[in-house]
């Protein structure tokens, strides 16, 4: 009875063994399938050889040029290669952002090809927002990500880089001018017969202005837009505050007024 007990407590504690080794080669095997497989590297691979299969569409079929069939082939050239990485995970939560983003754009150029030969005008401005989108973002993939390609497309991504910079710079400029619009809030006082608006405003834009003009849209109480006035400066440098006026010639003070810029030179620096 004894060697019986014995035998099954040897075969108890073989087969727990056993199942042990087993466990730890399990483990092994899976050990590389917890890691995360990030995009970052293979999106900037096939960004590349997508822009290069683009590039090279535009240099043969030029003579195709101006037809739907031509602008949507080129874009496919391009999302063929990209969009995949729409719905993939990246390390880089930024460079996520702006891939997400270029994939966006060449679907809003897709979209525009498709109003080449129904709406011309309004395909030349949604393709051209869209490019200026696009060359913004490359930008950004050559300059922080490392984009290259090769030789024989080099001139064209770098001119399309520099519009890209371009791009950037005057919406930069469209923003801080927009920025100080809105913080002029001129005060109406009656003189005879009119109201002159004024304002006390600092320049922060960052930028010196040869001129700068904003257009000041006057509402009465009921919101009715009753009147546009203007204002403007000369030589005006950046952090310098100075007195804008504007005159109107409404019977009342208006109750709100908006100002927009309509026209603004920066001084070229030497």
């Amino acid at each position: 009875m004894k060697s019986i007990l014995e035998k099954c407590s040897l075969l108890s504690l073989l087969a727990a063994a056993a199942c042990a080794l087993l466990l730890v080669g399990c483990a092994g095997g899976n050990g590389n399938q917890g890691e995360t497989e990030y995009a970052d590297d293979a999106f900037i691979a096939s960004l590349a050889k997508g822009y290069e299969a683009r590039d090279t569409l535009v240099e043969q079929s030029a003579k195709e040029k101006g037809s739907v069939e031509y602008y949507e082939k080129l874009v496919d050239a391009e999302l063929s290669q990209v969009e995949q990485y729409q719905a993939a995970q990246f390390q880089d939560s930024k460079l996520q952002q702006a891939a997400i983003a270029y994939i966006n754009a060449l679907k809003d150029q897709r979209a525009a090809a498709g109003l080449y030969s129904t709406d011309n005008d309004q395909y030349k401005k949604d393709w051209q927002k869209a490019y200026d989108k696009r060359t913004e973002l490359l930008c950004v993939f050559v300059e922080d990500y490392g984009l290259t390609v090769s030789e024989s497309h080099q001139d064209s991504l770098d001119a399309l880089v520099s519009h890209g910079k371009k791009v950037t710079r005057d919406n930069g400029e469209k923003a801080a001018i927009e920025s100080l619009a809105a913080s002029i809030v001129p005060e109406f006082t009656q003189e005879y017969s009119s109201y002159t608006g004024k304002a006390t405003v600092t320049n922060n834009t960052g930028f010196d202005f040869d001129s700068i003009s904003f257009e000041v849209e006057l509402f009465d109480a009921s919101n009715v837009k009753i009147e546009t006035a203007y204002m403007s400066a000369s030589h005006w440098l950046d952090g310098e505050t100075v007195v804008l006026e504007c005159y109107a010639s409404t019977q009342d003070a208006p109750a709100t007024v908006k100002v927009v810029p309509s026209y603004y030179q920066i001084a070229e620096n030497d």
